[in-house]
């Protein structure tokens, strides 16, 4: 799968992708920690990539546009590094499945997983 990284994730969320074997970009990686909302679902269209962000707007736009570009929401809120990793640790498989059968919106909560098909 190829990710790319929202400007409001860490950019070591990208080595912790790839180290499962996952191809990713950070927004920080292209220059364009700035760019629109629109700009970076654009680009993720283009680029064929998995958006994977903290921004409730890409629910918003998943939601009414559906796909491509598949979202993966950290709905966490304030949280450090280490709980991020942790929670994702936790839940990585089940989100690398149900990427891999087409969700178009993965919700990562605290406790739970929510799949939008």
């Amino acid at each position: 799968m190829n990710f790319l990284v929202d400007a409001n994730l860490p950019p070591r969320l990208c080595t912790w992708l790839r180290d499962r074997h996952q191809q990713t970009t950070h927004l920080l990686d292209l220059h364009s920690l700035r760019l629109p909302d629109k700009q970076v679902w654009d680009l993720a269209i283009t680029r064929n990539e998995i958006i994977f962000t903290k921004d409730t707007d890409f629910y918003e736009r998943s939601l009414l546009l559906g796909q491509p570009p598949q979202v993966v929401l950290i709905a966490l809120g304030n949280c450090n590094n280490n709980d991020l990793f942790h929670h994702l640790e936790r839940s990585w498989k089940n989100v690398e499945t149900e990427l891999t059968a087409g969700a178009r919106l993965i919700m990562v909560h605290p406790s739970r997983l929510e799949i939008f098909p």
